[in-house]
């Protein structure tokens, strides 16, 4: 049994990451509301926990509610906030993707001039990909939800591309590997028997 899931592993996640990629590249954005909202839900739940095992810890306790986890609490407010407006939440962590791609491109250049300056020869190269880092990055800040949505679409396609490959590895390098490993039996076979 166990050389047959050996055997059919590299199919089996062929077959997830394909399914899975389809689904990020037919509905992005509904994906990424999703993923907001089981974020907000794991994040009510794991407040929750918390605070019922305080509860549980400090019965009878004088005073208990000073010992009151503050990450119970703002977890599940978090959660809650999450689950209220992801759309605002997926916009906000894309405004700060933003700016971090923006801050990036600026570093490289910074860093890219002042080796120029040094007596260094630059070539023009080094300069074009941190210009598109932050030409990426404003996109990211002003468009937050195409960004978002363009990206999740970007992720899919690469998931699909890999699955598409581990389903062609399966069935074009099976032959070869069944074959090594048939022969290397035989060969401990005749070994055996001299």
């Amino acid at each position: 049994m166990d050389k047959y899931m050996k055997t059919y592993n590299g199919l089996l996640w062929g077959v997830a990451a394909v399914i899975i990629g389809i689904v990020l590249v037919v509905w992005p954005r509904d994906i990424l509301q999703w993923a907001v909202r089981l974020i907000g839900i794991v994040s009510i739940v794991i407040g929750a926990v918390q605070f019922f095992g305080f509860l549980v810890r400090t019965k009878g306790i004088e005073n208990r509610w000073r010992y009151l986890p503050p990450a119970a609490p703002i977890a599940v407010i978090w959660g809650i906030l999450l689950l209220l407006s992801p759309e605002l939440w997926t916009s906000l962590f894309m405004i700060l993707f933003g700016v971090l791609l923006i801050f990036l491109g600026l570093n490289q250049l910074v860093t890219m001039f002042k080796i120029k300056k040094s007596g260094v020869k630059v070539a023009g190269l080094y300069f074009f990909f941190p210009i598109l880092l932050m030409i990426a990055g404003f996109v990211a800040f002003v468009q937050p939800i195409y960004t978002a949505t363009w990206f999740m679409a970007f992720v899919g396609a690469w998931i699909l591309a890999y699955g598409i490959m581990e389903i062609f590895g399966y069935y074009s390098l099976r032959g070869p590997v069944e074959g090594d490993s048939q022969q290397i039996e035989v060969k401990g076979d005749d070994k055996a028997g001299e």
